[in-house]
């Protein structure tokens, strides 16, 4: 039985590394544009820097917060089960999981977003067990006992049109520049 913990900032950390996965398409059109191919190295350089920077940041806050929790969610090669202290102890058997929901959540300047989530579906969608705050490892492994389920990621749309906003939004500076 393989036991997991919630992850406090996976939300917070998600989101950073889509920002910089939407943001990249757009800075290197507008680098190519300022600077030419030349210096194109530095970019990528600083470009990996600071995703590092954000998996390194989000995994040492998440570690921080790991020391002061205790676990919640408890994986077998037959039951996934969720307890807790204010939640009611649910539980689904992975051979009865036939879709798995990833929400990526949101955030909010107010403390009002949403975290991000697994959500488990049996085969009809009689039964369901939503997971919020999952750790990375924790859907890996929801994934890899559920191999008959189907995945699906909430919002992908949302990526791509932003990063295509964002792109036109810098190759449109970079004209002016």
């Amino acid at each position: 039985m393989k036991r997991y913990k919630f992850n406090y900032a996976f939300t917070f950390t998600f989101q950073m590394y889509n920002f910089l996965l939407i943001m990249f398409p757009g800075l290197f059109i507008m680098w190519v544009s300022i600077n030419g191919m030349e210096d194109i190295a530095y970019l990528f350089g600083m470009y990996i820097f600071f995703f590092l920077l954000a998996v390194v940041l989000g995994n040492a806050i998440h570690f921080l917060i790991c020391l002061f929790t205790e676990h919640h969610v408890y994986i077998d090669e037959e039951t996934i089960t969720l307890e807790g202290k204010k939640i009611l102890t649910e539980s689904m058997k992975t051979e009865d999981v036939g879709l798995i929901v990833f929400d990526h959540g949101t955030l909010s300047k107010y403390g009002r977003g949403e975290p991000c989530s697994v959500n488990l579906f049996n085969h009809d969608y009689s039964k369901s067990l939503q997971i919020n705050r999952p750790s990375f490892f924790m859907i890996l492994e929801i994934k890899k006992q559920c191999k008959k389920a189907k995945f699906k990621f909430n919002n992908w749309k949302w990526y791509i049109i932003w990063c295509g906003v964002d792109t036109a939004a810098f190759a449109v500076l970079s004209l002016f520049t």
